[in-house]
C-alpha cells in the first residue's frame, strides 16, 4: 500500500531545532524492532492540528550514508501510510531509526508503528475502538 497525496499533504515535517530538541527530552518513548517512537503535544495555535514527524538516523546505526538513506526513505515511507491515517492530529513525533529498519519487511514496519502508537496510547479514537 503506498500513501496517497492527500495522506502526504495531511502530515508536515518537522524543521526547527527547538522542535528537536524538546522531542529528544520527553520521555513519552516506545521502542519497537526498526525503531523508537518519541511523541509531545503540539504548542497551540489557530491552524488546524495535523501530525508532524522528524526521522532520525546516526552513523550508530549504519555507517554507510547509503544505507542510512535507504533507512530515512523506508521510514518515511511506512509514516506517510501510517500517521496520516491513525495517528493524534495534535502531536509531534520523533523516528529514531534502528538497524532493524533497514531489512526488516515494510508489511512489518508498519505493525510496528502501529503498535508503538496504539502502546504510547496516541492512536485516533475512531482507530483505538476498533481494535
Amino acid at each position: 500500500m503506498k500513501a496517497t497525496r492527500d495522506q502526504i499533504s495531511f502530515l508536515s515535517r518537522l524543521k526547527a531545532q527547538a522542535a528537536f530538541d524538546s522531542l529528544r527530552k520527553t520521555k513519552t518513548r516506545w521502542v519497537s524492532q526498526g525503531f523508537a517512537v518519541q511523541a509531545i503535544p503540539q504548542p497551540l495555535t489557530d491552524a488546524p492540528p495535523r501530525p508532524r514527524f522528524c526521522v532520525i538516523t546516526s552513523k550508530k546505526t549504519a555507517k554507510l550514508a547509503t544505507d542510512r538513506n535507504r533507512m530515512r526513505r523506508r521510514l518515511r515511507a511506512v509514516i506517510y501510510e501510517v500517521l496520516a491515517t491513525h495517528a493524534r492530529p495534535d502531536m509531534d513525533y520523533m523516528i529514531v531509526a534502528r538497524t532493524g529498519a533497514l531489512n526488516r519487511p515494510m508489511d512489518d514496519l508498519r505493525k510496528d508503528l502501529t503498535w508503538c502508537l496504539k502502546k504510547l496510547d496516541l492512536l485516533r479514537p475512531t482507530e483505538h475502538h476498533a481494535d
